[in-house]
């Protein structure tokens, strides 16, 4: 009769205890995840790129592409990620070797080179002690939708996404590890991606993929609604 009677004591015990351990990782993880840096929405339609109207089959010169950093800009920075700060942006120059699938047509050159083809913004998010969060977008190629189309379709290598119904015509994720997004949206083929280190409000997935899943997106959706 004592013998059962610890046994059950101790049956109730173990059970107290890892009531007590579920409750305090419970309550742990809702902490943590609550108190993780907020995702925005894509930036409210801004002034469209001055992209000129290509006609069928044409390609647009790169040293004729629009600035990369014209596609998302600082303030789009913040409505995405309304705890950034200290936000720093630089313009990089850009070698469109893809342009060489293209070179039938007149308009292309070997020496063709965008100076800004691609933005660079880096940053701080709550909980960070330096500018450790990075965001990135390179412009690939401009050219009439129809001869561009076909060649993203042709060269683009990842996993299809539906993004195309939140604002481009065609997505992919290029590196399901990198997480970066390959888009066309009518002339214009681009590729967003970055890093960060911190945690997101109300996600338990690690950093990188609701970065890929859930930040980049917005950003996607900033970038094209400037293309027209």
């Amino acid at each position: 009769m004592l013998k059962k009677r610890a046994t059950l004591l101790g049956v109730i015990g173990a059970l107290l205890i890892s009531n007590i351990v579920l409750l305090v990782y419970l309550v742990g993880t809702n902490v943590l995840f609550n108190n993780g840096v907020e995702i925005g929405n894509a930036a409210p339609r801004g002034a469209a790129l001055p992209i000129p109207s290509l006609k069928s089959g044409e390609v647009l010169a790169a040293n004729r592409w629009p600035d990369a950093c014209s596609l998302v800009r600082k303030e789009d920075i913040e409505t995405v990620l309304p705890g950034a700060e200290e936000i720093q942006q630089e313009s990089y120059p850009v070698t469109p070797l893809s342009v060489k699938e293209f070179a039938a047509h007149p308009s292309w050159k070997a020496d063709n080179r965008s100076e800004s083809g691609r933005c660079l913004y880096s940053m701080r998010l709550p909980g960070e002690r330096y500018r450790s969060t990075l965001f990135w977008l390179r412009i690939d190629a401009v050219a009439s939708p129809e001869l561009l189309s076909g060649y993203a379709d042709r060269v683009a290598t990842g996993t299809r996404t539906d993004q195309g119904e939140e604002g481009a015509d065609r997505c992919f994720i290029v590196d399901l590890a990198e997480g970066s997004w390959n888009c066309r949206k009518g002339p214009v083929l681009f590729t967003v991606g970055g890093q960060t280190t911190v945690t997101f409000k109300d996600n338990v997935a690690p950093a990188p993929f609701v970065w890929r899943d859930k930040v980049l997106p917005e950003f996607v959706k900033t970038a094209t609604a400037r293309i027209t």
